[in-house]
């Protein structure tokens, strides 16, 4: 009975909302690092919460050539490892330390000590992404962030597009490109609804079986792959 009415709830939040529910969805999937080549800014995401998202707003992605000056953390991953700048020097820890003066939250810590132990962190990503490749969460044991891979969506074209910060992996990302890391893991936010026929949605609107729906995804979007 607890199924049905599972049911009845993803197919009353579809028909009255056109959304069904990410937190549901969201699956990992290992891909060439050169299959993305775009990225969307936050501005033109359709929420964290719906996984299948319609319309043009794919229209609006931007070349990757493009990202760093979108992007601190992104570009101060280039500053550091690409044009040897300093840590303190780059732009993501002068917007950072500068919130932590202000008694705000930087996201990378309470204090500078915090901060700096941050950055100096990825020195020790950046050794282990050389040496062992990018490994996913799951292979570093932590199934506590199973899904803190890189953040991407796909477009209506079968576009792998990266979201452009606060989805997860925007330092990994950087460093893969850096070290011309070959394959990465990606943790897929949403998919254009226009990628999946009446059949496919019939299906996904009908299985209370999460796991099955999501192996059915990740079939159907690695074949594009």
């Amino acid at each position: 009975m607890i199924k049905y009415i599972d049911i009845w709830k993803k197919k009353l939040n579809f028909f009255l909302f056109k959304k069904v529910l990410s937190r549901e969805l969201i699956f990992n999937i290992k891909v060439k690092l050169n299959k993305i080549n775009y990225f969307l800014e936050l501005k033109n995401i359709q929420g964290k919460k719906n996984f299948l998202w319609i319309g043009n707003w794919d229209d609006n992605k931007i070349d990757l050539s493009e990202y760093r000056k979108y992007s601190p953390s992104y570009n101060s991953v280039f500053q550091i490892y690409k044009e040897n700048l300093d840590y303190t020097e780059c732009e993501e820890y002068k917007i950072k330390s500068k919130l932590v003066q202000l008694g705000k939250n930087s996201g990378r810590g309470k204090d500078l000590n915090d901060l700096d132990d941050y950055f100096k962190s990825l020195d020790v990503l950046k050794d282990s992404l050389k040496t062992r490749g990018y490994k996913s969460q799951i292979e570093l044991n932590n199934s506590a962030k199973v899904n803190d891979e890189i953040g991407v969506v796909i477009g209506s074209n079968w576009e792998l597009i990266k979201l452009q910060d606060k989805f997860g992996g925007t330092h990994r990302f950087a460093l893969c490109k850096i070290l011309n890391i070959d394959q990465i893991v990606v943790s897929v936010k949403a998919i254009h609804q226009d990628l999946l026929s009446k059949e496919d949605l019939n299906m996904i609107l009908n299985d209370y079986d999460n796991s099955k729906i999501k192996s059915f995804l990740k079939k159907k979007i690695l074949s594009k792959f």
